[in-house]
């Protein structure tokens, strides 16, 4: 008896690309497309029944991005590869943190394309190697600025990050605000950020 192919939906809002990967999809043992989207809107209004979908981020009504958490709401069970030209570390991790389980640049779709979808099929996930860097890179830089900190500094960055105030922080640890103020002046140099809101994503990136 023939097993069913496993069915894949694209997302992609150039018209020649989409075809061109609808192709690559056919061309591969096990694996069929039948329809294509050019937003994650028209995604959305539709009725699918696909185990992959390849999205593209930069989409028009909707990012890509965007789109993961509403997807992943109406079909939990579907899996969801990033294929864009966009390779910045900011959107492949918020990608994967929503719940992609590849991030494919699209000029090594062609190649990757039969590696990815028989990864993905039987529960795995992928990323290129240049991907792969890029988010690996990232885990490592943010653990190692994080070390550059003193042991009083990383006091104040866990009480900072468990929402005390200053005044709270100071009480802790028995200092003046003032010393608190220059804790995280010195912080926010040695970690090269500017906000509270980033400590909050360096320290997201460090523990996910």
């Amino acid at each position: 008896m023939l097993q069913e192919p496993v069915l894949v939906v694209i997302v992609e809002d150039d018209f020649i690309l989409a075809e061109m990967m609808k192709s690559g999809v056919n061309a591969t043992d096990g694996f069929r497309c039948d329809k294509v989207f050019h937003s994650p809107v028209d995604f959305l209004s539709d009725k699918i029944d696909a185990e992959i979908l390849l999205l593209d981020v930069m989409t028009p009504g909707m990012n890509g991005l965007d789109a993961i958490d509403l997807i992943l709401k109406k079909y939990p069970s579907l899996s969801i590869i990033m294929n864009t030209i966009k390779d910045d570390t900011d959107t492949i991790v918020t990608a994967l943190k929503k719940g992609a389980v590849g991030y494919i640049d699209k000029q090594s779709m062609d190649i990757n394309m039969a590696e990815v979808l028989r990864a993905v099929s039987t529960g795995g996930a992928f990323m290129t190697p240049k991907i792969a860097r890029i988010v690996f890179n990232s885990f490592q830089r943010t653990s190692t600025e994080f070390e550059k900190l003193s042991d009083r500094e990383r006091d104040v960055t866990t009480a900072i990050l468990d929402g005390l105030s200053y005044k709270l922080i100071a009480e802790k640890y028995n200092i003046s605000i003032n010393t608190v103020r220059m804790n995280v002046k010195n912080i926010y140099k040695k970690l090269r950020i500017n906000s509270k809101g980033e400590l909050f994503n360096m320290s997201r990136n460090t523990n996910d």
